[in-house]
């Protein structure tokens, strides 16, 4: 599924929403998403934003080009979203920071959309950029394809967001759906120092920490809340 089928569907509950997307690039899911208000979030917007601008004159759309820490800072304190996209700098650390954030501005009944938490390589899953270039020049593999220690973000939310149901797409590259559900927390869980160390290894052997679910199932969940 794309992104933007999947954003949509979940907007789509709501009669009039509001939608925050961290991480825009080219526009690819933001020009695509219709919602009552859009708010776009990235350190450079890869498309024209004055075009942009220009596209959406009169609607309730607002273009943010600074670092995601600091658009939060800025904000009121009420502002509050349905559905939070989040799609930024592919850390753990940043993708964190983002999540915690995104909460705080979270309606009660609001959804957050993680990107980019199932790796499909050991390179893809290397913490930055530079190091993902490097490993795949060394051995000759092509083309770039990075997301980054995101999905040590799905380990932290299954041992300190118990105030929060989850689960991860099956039907694309990884993307981690939350809304406000009590559940109970592992008897055992792991610190924070241990998920920063996990690795892709971990990925694998703890895939059913991810709640790995159909979108329809995960449909009917937030239907059904």
């Amino acid at each position: 599924m794309q992104r933007s089928d999947v954003v949509q569907a979940i907007l789509d509950l709501y009669e009039a929403p509001s939608y925050l997307e961290i991480g825009v690039e080219t526009g690819e899911t933001f020009h695509a998403i219709r919602a009552a208000r859009k708010v776009a979030v990235d350190v450079k917007f890869a498309f024209d934003l004055d075009a942009a601008r220009t596209a959406v004159a009169g609607q309730d759309v607002h273009f943010h080009e600074c670092p995601s820490d600091g658009y939060f800072e800025r904000i009121a304190e009420d502002d509050r979203f349905d559905v939070v996209f989040i799609d930024g700098l592919h850390t753990f650390d940043q993708t964190l920071r983002d999540l915690l954030n995104a909460i705080q501005h979270l309606r009660d009944d609001g959804v957050i959309v993680i990107d980019d938490v199932l790796p499909p390589s050991y390179a893809a899953s290397l913490p930055s950029l530079e190091q993902n270039i490097a490993f795949r020049k060394a051995r000759g593999i092509q083309p770039i394809d990075w997301m980054g220690d995101v999905y040590r973000l799905v380990f932290f939310i299954r041992d300190y967001l118990p105030g929060f149901s989850f689960a991860t797409l099956v039907e694309n590259h990884g993307e981690t759906v939350l809304w406000r559900g009590t559940r109970a927390l592992d008897a055992a869980p792991r610190s924070v120092e241990q998920i920063s160390r996990m690795s892709f290894a971990d990925c694998q052997f703890h895939r059913d920490d991810f709640n790995i679910t159909s979108f329809d199932e995960i449909m009917k969940r937030l239907r059904g809340r």
